[in-house]
This record gives structure tokens, sequence and C-alpha cells, in this order.
């Protein structure tokens, strides 16, 4: 009789055991899905923060679940991806998207706007590019003691709206600095002539020795540059434009010719721009610009200048 009540208590005690497993079970796999719903529902309203954490709850119900960590993976990388952009990081940029684009067992969602992130930083690269090229003009016109050409250069940055924006914020900066350092320039006699504030004896020298000083000031003794600059603008050769590198003189390894350039002067003023107000190496920087993005000299006129 003993055998049998024990044997029963056993039974019940399994069977207990059991549908609390089971239970606790349930409740675990009930807690993933709401946690999983949550941070997918967060995805589509691209809150980010709220999604992190709604991965993170469903890994601690359902740990090592490869899905819940491909989420939060693809939901950390894209969110990375986008601080790197606006900060001008692009090719870290790149490498976020790319992981997000790649995940496997991840959110759709995020796949495609991983995509789209690719195209925009296409667009943000060339445009960031652009205006460096613009900037290294204008620093070029700067050191050749071109004052108020090299203010107009950099009115090429200013003028365009989006200059402003985050992703542009470094060159943005740098032209600020270079536009002031212009008009310190020019207000103390800069852009090519010497200074109208004299010393009276200077006044009483003979024309002949003023006229020779002159000569030699402007050819020599350039102020506020240091001797390598002074080089350069010893070297300056016209069309607002020093010596450059081959990378800024090639496509595809094969020098841009001057047919190519003239080329390029018949596109701007067809284009309805001011074929004087860009210089040979302009022309170049943005042929090579325009290779990159694999677009047409033309499709690049007229999404930069117009």
């Amino acid at each position: 009789m003993k055998k049998w009540i024990w044997t029963i208590i056993v039974v019940v005690i399994v069977a207990l055991i059991g549908g609390y497993a089971y239970s606790s079970h349930r409740s675990m796999q009930s807690q993933y899905d709401t946690a999983m719903a949550d941070g997918k529902s967060a995805i589509q309203d691209k809150k980010y923060s709220e999604a992190e954490t709604d991965f993170q709850n469903a890994l601690r119900h359902k740990s090592n679940d490869k899905t819940a960590q491909a989420y939060l993976n693809q939901t950390q990388s894209l969110v990375s991806a986008e601080s790197n952009l606006q900060n001008g990081h692009f090719d870290v940029a790149k490498s976020d998207y790319n992981e997000v684009k790649n995940a496997n067992n991840g959110s759709s969602v995020l796949v495609k706007r991983a995509k789209d992130g690719l195209k925009n930083l296409k667009t943000v690269q060339l445009k960031a590019d652009t205006y460096q090229q613009i900037y290294d003009s204008a620093l070029t016109q700067n050191r050749a003691q071109q004052y108020t050409a090299s203010n107009s250069t950099l009115d090429r940055i200013f003028n365009d709206a989006e200059a402003k924006q985050a992703p542009y914020s470094t060159v943005y900066n740098k032209a600020v600095d270079l536009r002031s350092a212009n008009n310190k320039a020019i207000k103390n006699g800069g852009d090519g002539t010497p200074s109208d504030k004299v010393t009276a004896s200077n006044s009483s020298s003979s024309s002949a020795s003023s006229s020779s000083a002159s000569a030699n000031s402007n050819s020599s003794s350039v102020t506020g540059l240091t001797d390598a600059e002074k080089k350069e603008a010893k070297n300056y050769k016209g069309k607002n434009e020093y010596t450059v590198g081959k990378d800024r003189k090639e496509i595809n390894g094969k020098t841009i010719t001057a047919k190519q350039i003239q080329e390029g002067r018949n596109l701007i003023t067809a284009s309805g721009l001011e074929e004087g107000s860009f210089s040979d190496q302009d022309i170049r920087d943005g042929l090579i610009a325009a290779h990159k993005a694999g677009m047409t000299y033309a499709q690049y006129l007229q999404k930069n200048y117009k």
C-alpha cells in the first residue's frame, strides 16, 4: 500500500515540475516574442535606441538567439553609420552600412535603409570632394596673393546652403578661416599690390628706387607666407593653379588633355555658367569628380552649380 502511495507522490511531483518547466518556457517565449515585436515596431518608427533595448531584452529571455542578435547588431551598425556620415567619416560609414546590408537573419527594413544610406553616402561624398576641390583652388589663389579671386572662389561654397550641413563642417570651417585671412590681407593692401601706408622716408625716395623696391616686394617678400609658400608663389604659372600631383591631372592613369579641358569649358558655357570663373585645374577636378561619381561632366555641372 505504501509503494502505491509513493508512486502516486512521485508522479504528482514529476507532473508539477514538468508543468512548471513548460509554463516557464511558455512565459519566456512569450516575453521573447513581445520584445522582438516591440523592437521591430521601434525600427519602423526609427526609434533605434528603443529597438536596441528591446532586442537586448529578447536575448535575456532567449540567449544566443541568432535572430535577436542579428537585429541588435544591425540596429547598432546603422546608428553608427549615420553618426559617422554626419561626422564626415565616410569610409567608416560605408563599412557600417555594408554590415547592415549583408547581415543574415536580420531586418529587411534595415537592409533597405542601409542600401538607401549607401546611395546617399555616395552623393554626400561627391559633394564633400567638390567643396574640398573648391577650397584647394581658393587656397592656391590665396598663396598667389589673389585674395579677391580667392574669396570669389570660396563663394561657390558659401552660396550653397547645403555647405553648412554637418558632413561638410570640416571643409566649411576651413573656408571660413581662409576668407578671414583673405579679407585681412586685402585690408592690409594685399591682392598683389603694395600697401597704401608708406613712411615719410619712403615718400621722399626716388621713383626709380620706389619701383625697384615694389618689384622686389612683389617677387620675393610676400608678407605672412612661409618659405615654402613663397617658393610656390614664385613658381606660379597663372590660371589660378600651381603644379599639382598626378592624382589631380589624370583619369584612369591617362593625363587630362587640353582638348578635354576645352570641351569642359564649352559645357560650362552651354550650362549658362561663367566660363572665366573656372581655372583649368577647376575643370580637371570636376572631370575627375564626375568620373568617380559615374556621371558626365554636364551632369556634374547641373548637380553642383545649378
